[in-house]
Formats: C-alpha cells, sequence, structure tokens
C-alpha cells in the first residue's frame, strides 16, 4: 500500500512537471523576454531605491516629501510639455530624410512648452493648496523646479529620438549616467547648500535630480560630435506642424495611462501632508517592484499579437496566470515583511506606510486585468476606444484618492485607489476575458503555440527588441522613480508599424 502511494505521488509529480515543461515550452518566447525586461528594470530601480534610501537618511520625512512631490510634479509637466513628440519621433524618423531637422523643432518645441508649464503650475501650485507652497518656495526654487521640467521633457524626446534613428545606446547610456550623476551630487547638494546634512527642505534632493539630467546630457553631446553629428541642427519647423494632430493624439493616450502614478504624490501632498506623500512614495516604490510583473509580460504580449491579433488568446491566458500566480506569492511576501522594508528608510516611515504599503499590494489583483486591456487594445487596433477607458479609469483613481484622502488621509486615500482599481478591474476584465478566448478565422481557440506561426522570426525578434530597448531606456528614470511616466506600449506599435528595430 505505501509503495501504491509513493507510485502515485511520483506519477503527480511527474504530472505537474510535464505540466510546468509544457507551458515553458509554449511560452517560452513570452518568458524569456519579459523576464529581460523585469531583470533590467530591477536592476536600475534598484540604483533609485539607493538613492531614497540615502535622500530619507539625509533629509527629514517632511523635506523627502516635498521633493518627491516636486520631483513627481516634473515628470507629469514633462510629459505633458512633450506633446506627445518622442512617440511621433519613433515612428517618424525612419520615413524622414531631415532627421536632425525634426529632432531639432522637437526638442526645442519641448522645452519652450514645459517651460511655460513649469512656471506656471510654481505659481499656482501654492493658490490650490498651502502644504504645496514648499515646492516652490522662492525665485530660486523656482528657476530650478522649471529646469527639471525643461530638462524632463528634453530628455524624454531625446532618449526616444535615439530609438527612432536606431541608436538605442544613447539613451542607455544617458539613464546610466543620469543613475550614477544623482546619487554622486545628492550628499554634495545636502551639504553644500544646508551648511549641514539636514535641512529643513530638501532642496539638495531636487538639485541632484536636476543636475543628473543636465549632466547625463553630456555623453550624448560627446558620442554626437564624435561621430560628426551636429548637437542642435536647424529645426524643421514645417515638418512638425504637420505632425502636430498625431503628436496630440499620442500624448493623450500616453496621459491617461501615467497621469494617476505621477500625479498622486502631489494629491498626498496637496490634500494630507508632504509627511505623508514620503511615506506613501516609500511605499508606492517598494510597491512597483510587484507590479513591473504585469506591465512587463503585457508589453511582451503586444509585441507578439502585433502582427496578427487572433493569435493574442493563448499567450493573454498564459501571461495572466504567471501574473496572478506569482503576484499572489508577492502580495503575501512584501506583505509580511513591510513593516521590516519599510523600516529600512525610518521608523517614522513603518509606522505611517506599512497600511497604505499593504492597500497598494492588494490593488495589484484588479490592475492586472487594467495592464493587460491596454495590450489588447493596441493589439486589436482600437486605440481611441482603449484611450476613452482610460481615461475614465484615471478620473476614477483621482476621485477616489481625494475622496479617500478627505475621510482619513494617507489611510483613506490609498483605500480609495484600492476600491478605484477595484471598478476599473471590473470595467476592463470583460474585455480581457473576450480576446483570451477569440476565435481565429478557421473557428478554433488558439493555444500557446500559434503564434509561432504568425510572422517570420526575424519579425517577431525586431519587434520584441524594439520593446525591449523601449522598456530599457525608461522615460525620466521610470527604473529608478516608479512615480515618473511608465513605458509607453504606444511607443513600441510605432517602432513595430514603422519597420524598424533598434540596433
Amino acid at each position: 500500500m505505501a509503495r501504491w502511494s509513493a507510485l502515485q505521488a511520483d506519477q503527480r509529480t511527474g504530472s505537474l512537471f510535464s505540466l510546468v515543461l509544457t507551458a515553458w515550452q509554449r511560452n517560452r518566447d513570452l518568458i524569456h523576454n519579459a523576464s529581460n525586461l523585469i531583470a533590467t528594470t530591477i536592476v536600475t530601480t534598484g540604483l533609485g531605491f539607493l538613492y531614497w534610501a540615502v535622500g530619507t537618511r539625509l533629509y527629514s520625512q517632511r523635506a523627502v516629501g516635498y521633493e518627491s512631490a516636486a520631483i513627481s510634479a516634473m515628470g507629469l509637466l514633462g510629459s505633458i510639455g512633450m506633446f506627445g513628440l518622442g512617440t511621433v519621433l519613433i515612428s517618424e524618423l525612419p520615413k524622414r530624410k531631415n532627421k536632425a531637422g525634426l529632432v531639432s523643432a522637437a526638442l526645442i518645441a519641448s522645452c519652450v512648452g514645459s517651460a511655460v508649464l513649469g512656471v506656471g503650475f510654481a505659481l499656482i501650485a501654492p493658490l490650490v493648496s498651502s502644504n504645496l507652497a514648499g515646492i516652490d518656495g522662492s525665485l530660486l526654487r523656482v528657476a530650478g523646479f522649471t529646469a527639471g521640467v525643461v530638462l524632463t521633457a528634453f530628455t524624454l524626446v531625446a532618449d526616444q529620438a535615439s530609438i527612432g534613428v536606431l541608436r538605442s545606446g544613447i539613451q542607455l547610456t544617458r539613464n546610466a549616467a543620469f543613475a550614477a550623476a544623482k546619487l554622486l551630487v545628492l550628499p554634495l547638494a545636502a551639504f553644500t547648500l544646508t551648511g549641514s546634512l539636514v535641512g529643513p527642505l530638501g532642496t539638495g534632493i531636487m538639485v541632484s535630480w536636476v543636475a543628473g539630467m543636465g549632466l547625463s546630457l553630456i555623453p550624448i553631446a560627446i558620442q554626437l560630435r564624435r561621430s560628426g553629428a551636429p548637437i542642435l541642427p536647424k529645426p524643421d519647423w514645417r515638418l512638425l506642424r504637420g505632425l502636430r494632430r498625431t503628436a496630440l493624439a499620442h500624448s493623450w493616450l500616453s496621459l491617461a495611462i501615467n497621469m494617476p502614478v505621477m500625479l498622486m504624490p502631489v494629491l498626498v501632498t496637496a490634500t494630507v501632508s508632504a509627511s505623508a506623500n514620503a511615506a506613501y512614495y516609500i511605499a508606492w516604490m517598494l510597491a512597483f517592484f510587484l507590479y513591473l510583473i504585469p506591465s512587463s509580460l503585457s508589453t511582451v504580449l503586444f509585441a507578439l499579437a502585433a502582427a496578427d491579433p487572433a493569435v493574442i488568446a493563448g499567450k493573454l491566458r498564459f501571461s495572466l496566470k504567471l501574473s496572478f500566480a506569482i503576484g499572489i506569492a508577492g502580495i503575501a511576501v512584501l506583505g509580511l515583511g513591510s513593516h521590516l522594508a519599510l523600516s529600512i528608510f525610518g521608523p517614522s516611515y513603518a509606522s505611517t506606510a506599512t497600511l497604505p504599503l499593504i492597500l497598494l499590494l492588494i490593488g495589484y489583483i484588479p490592475m492586472v486585468p487594467r495592464t493587460h486591456y491596454i495590450a489588447v487594445g493596441r493589439a486589436t487596433g482600437r486605440i481611441s476606444h482603449t484611450a476613452v477607458v482610460l481615461s475614465i479609469c484615471c478620473g476614477i483613481e483621482i476621485v477616489g484618492a481625494l475622496a479617500g484622502a478627505k475621510l482619513d488621509g494617507l489611510v483613506g486615500l490609498s483605500a480609495g485607489l484600492l476600491i478605484a482599481r477595484i471598478v476599473e478591474g471590473m470595467i476592463t476584465t470583460p474585455a480581457v476575458i473576450r480576446a483570451s478566448f477569440v476565435r481565429d478565422r478557421r473557428g478554433k481557440v488558439p493555444s500557446g503555440n500559434d503564434v509561432e506561426t504568425v510572422g517570420s522570426k526575424e519579425d517577431q525578434e525586431a519587434e520584441i527588441a524594439a520593446l525591449v530597448a523601449l522598456a530599457a531606456q525608461a522615460p525620466n528614470g521610470i527604473d529608478e522613480d516608479p512615480v515618473s511616466p511608465h513605458v509607453d506600449l504606444d511607443e513600441g506599435e510605432d517602432v513595430i508599424r514603422g519597420g524598424s528595430g533598434p540596433n
């Protein structure tokens, strides 16, 4: 009897192993490329983790709250000030002869637009909420904040232009230089600007961030000079004007996706306090590690399904299963260790942010279908419809966060976000379920293997390579700053449709 039970156990183990092996073989392209995205982002996010760990030691929690809100506002305004030009460059540059003129015009336009937004925000923010007065402060801080907004827009456009001209190594170098430069400048700025390692406001944090972006442009200028290319050639305004409608459409969709994440630290500071925002910012940075999983899987999923949307079903089902399996385990681990992880930044962070972090982790579950909904919408060509739905979701998150903050501060805001994300999950799940069981022209539900037959192997590799490069570039430091603009799948679609891929 004992031998028979052991034999049954061996058979079950063998069956389980066989199922895992089969799933791996059918979806190895999805797993392999998604794991590359996750690994790349985890490594660079680790540098951001170190940056904020140092920052919380050098500055008070209130100072960190003000500066993280300022950095988030710079990211938001810089993204708006781009006017969607980065995405347009990726799709248009391979088709144009005067590439340098178009890039130059886009850079200048983004700088002018973001400068107006930066000054406007710095002047209006204190009138909206007294809690935001610490973001601008003196005239020098207004100038520094505006410079940060301009550099954010400039570097975003420059990074995406490098993808459009198939020189992705430029943006990789710039982002690496940014990560290293701001980490080196942070303690120097803290000591120089305050006269000690602790000051009433964390001006050194914003200065190190802005200086890091500025210093990261030096390697680009050196590379361009060595190659004989002009650093800032004559702009082609006529060509840029002809692309304004396309740029605005891309800008709308990108903002609908990224607005809640970028705006939330500003809302926390305005409605609760700067100290509460510091705790929220760190909690979201920790939760961001978990959110990487569905984001990376859906990015590669879109690349694999772009050639023929009918084959999305098998890969989509597997991606959903993997996202939930890893995510639930991650929620349990991070949830149990939340207090310990937050203690790295200080006891006040642990006491303030433990429950908000747990609520953010639970919000991962309804965010899985929302994240995959974006990939499904793009793969099936329903870009405008997807933008409308995501705009509604954006509004739901902002309203939920504001209502929760009014009721119970940071905990209420986190609970409001969770409720909003549950509603978003209810809105987006039906479309994702339908797509996961879509039938091809022969009336058959495609399996995971069917994707192998779609397009040439070279086409699929080019599509994935384009998205890998986009994810690796991490505009404005998504790799280091989880509240900065997320990698935009729209850019990946443009690279694929434009027939170009990075080196």
